[in-house]
């Protein structure tokens, strides 16, 4: 989309203020009604599917029927020569994930609790009506002219991946907040939101999302369905215990034992009373007695990997700050899919860690590491194989050989290496990383799998079928335990198995992983996702009168 544009023959296209995964966002002037507007320009949908395009302009006009006002006012959603368009009323502010960037040591506590109480009333509003969100998150939620609130893209998430297969991460939702019923692809209803809303709460009262997102995917996605939060009190000693309680609460792993709705978080939030105006005095966190967990607490869960905890004050901007600032950032930028701006962060942050602490400190090698996964994803293999490779080697100096961190740098290389086209090399490392995996954290861990993953495909590509299917056997039937048999990587890896199966010339059985693979791949991904596209390419060539080998 071009400055000038008009859609609908009424929408003319201004200077774009905005983008990310689920599109760009233009100022625009309705010539018909002489006003400026907002209008965001969603990804084309596939021109055959005019079901999911109708389905899509359906369920996201329920939506757009929302009026509160901390939900921003959705004026016209419709299609124009394919390309699928919302018209919005034109917002003078900024995202609160910009506020929070200004802001690395989170809100002071009365601007967060304000905050917190505005955005839980709104989706509260949205849920009375029967609209789940899914995709909450800081950059979904604009601060207008007196601190106002308001909510942005109701349930576009859910509909936009009906109309386009446009999910991002390959499911719905950004992985930093993410609720696990989303990542196992179960049911999702009003309490994923409560979740997600967990999450945003986190980082207001103390800078940091609950789990660490400098590492990769996986960990971070472990997080998500294994570990316990620290919470935003171990972090921040000033949030108040009843705020710490409230927002463990709220990341509950099973749905059931989350607060019940809305409501119940915003008179949670009320009953904190006055709470001290601008940045929060730093203090113990012995100094306030800690609520007891309510009786209905699930079972103690691991403890998540720890952020060192900071202090309540913003201190004055330093060189390393900074340098944290953009390393989070790249980070975030990875998850949501801005590899180039990822990119450019890692370098900054990267090549200033080096300066101040050496280029084999953990923190430069961290920030390297973000480098090369940016690189990978932002499709430059050849560059991010040479930054993985030495991140990788000097992990190994640093940590050992076996600690995760080193493995999980060889496993980015191997992966890399087969993405590349050379799986010859991917092969021995994949091997090597799924060893030693297997020996110190278990065959069940998700990142033993995804290693031999990396190990089936690569001896896919070499035509050692019979071997690449006794591996994408096991790994889809360990994936289909620990994820469930919908989740994107275990879909990757039945694809795998049905191929495997097709070259050594068990068509039957192949066709029939082919058919499973295709329905549920149009389901959790949709159609113009590119492993549905393989998919169908798979059934389809396995449909012929005579099916040959399919070896893409």
């Amino acid at each position: 989309m071009t400055d000038g544009v008009v859609l609908g023959g009424r929408y003319r296209l201004g200077e774009q203020i905005g983008k990310g995964g689920m599109g760009q966002v233009f100022k625009a002037l309705d010539t018909r009604l002489e006003r400026e507007v907002a209008v965001k320009v969603l990804p084309q949908a596939p021109e055959q599917d005019t079901v999911g395009v109708a389905r899509f302009l359906r369920e996201a006009r329920l939506a757009a029927t929302l009026q509160h006002p901390g939900i921003t006012v959705v004026h016209d959603i419709d299609v124009d020569d394919n390309v699928l368009y919302l018209v919005m009323e034109l917002l003078n502010g900024r995202d609160l994930h910009k506020l929070l960037e200004a802001r690395p040591g989170g809100l002071p506590l009365d601007q967060a609790v304000d905050l917190a109480i505005q955005i839980t009333d709104a989706l509260g509003a949205a849920h009375a009506r029967g609209v789940i969100h899914r995709d909450l998150k800081p950059a979904n939620v604009m601060i207008v002219e007196g601190g106002r609130a308001k909510l942005c893209d109701f349930g576009i998430a859910k509909h936009l991946s009906s109309a386009t297969g446009l999910t991002g991460s390959g499911v719905l939702g950004t992985p930093v907040y993410m609720a696990p019923e989303q990542f196992l692809g179960r049911e999702i209803d009003a309490r994923t939101d409560v979740y997600l809303l967990g999450g945003m709460f986190h980082e207001l009262f103390c800078g940091k999302p609950p789990f660490p997102i400098d590492e990769g995917l996986e960990e971070l996605v472990q997080g998500h369905l294994r570990y316990q939060p620290k919470g935003p009190r171990h972090h921040n000693p000033a949030v108040p215990p009843e705020v710490d309680r409230l927002v463990l609460d709220m990341l509950a792993k099973e749905p059931a034992e989350r607060p019940a709705d809305a409501a119940e978080i915003v008179r949670r939030l009320k009953a904190l009373g006055a709470l001290p105006a601008g940045p929060p005095a730093a203090g113990p966190a012995a100094h306030h007695p800690v609520s007891a967990p309510p009786a209905h607490s699930a079972p103690s869960l691991p403890s998540a990997p720890s952020f060192p905890p900071v202090s309540a004050h913003t201190p004055p901007p330093t060189p390393a700050a900074e340098y944290d600032q953009l390393h989070s950032r790249a980070a975030r930028y990875c998850h949501e899919g801005r590899f180039a701006d990822a990119i450019t962060a890692a370098e900054q942050a990267s090549n200033g860690r080096a300066q101040l602490l050496g280029p084999e400190h953990p923190d430069t090698l961290s920030s390297r590491n973000i480098l090369a996964s940016a690189l990978y994803l932002g499709g430059r293999g050849q560059e991010a194989e040479a930054v993985a490779r030495t991140v990788a080697q000097a992990r190994a100096r640093v940590f050992g050989g076996e600690h995760p961190r080193t493995l999980r740098s060889w496993l980015l290389v191997a992966k890399i290496l087969y993405t590349v086209g050379r799986p010859l090399e991917s092969l021995p490392i994949a091997q090597g990383v799924a060893r030693d995996r297997s020996r110190i954290f278990g065959p069940e861990n998700a990142e033993t799998q995804e290693a031999r993953n990396t190990e089936g495909w690569s001896l896919h590509a070499l035509g050692r079928h019979p071997e690449a299917l006794g591996v994408a056997f096991d790994t889809a039937t360990a994936r289909g335990r620990l994820l469930g048999n919908e989740h994107p990587d275990t879909l990757e890896t039945r694809l795998l198995l049905g191929l495997a199966n097709q070259a050594v010339g068990q068509f039957p059985r192949a066709h029939a992983i082919a058919t499973a693979l295709k329905t549920d791949c149009h389901k959790v991904l949709g159609p113009a996702h590119p492993l549905t596209a393989r998919a169908e390419a798979l059934w389809t060539s396995l449909s012929a009168p005579s099916p040959t080998p399919y070896y893409r």
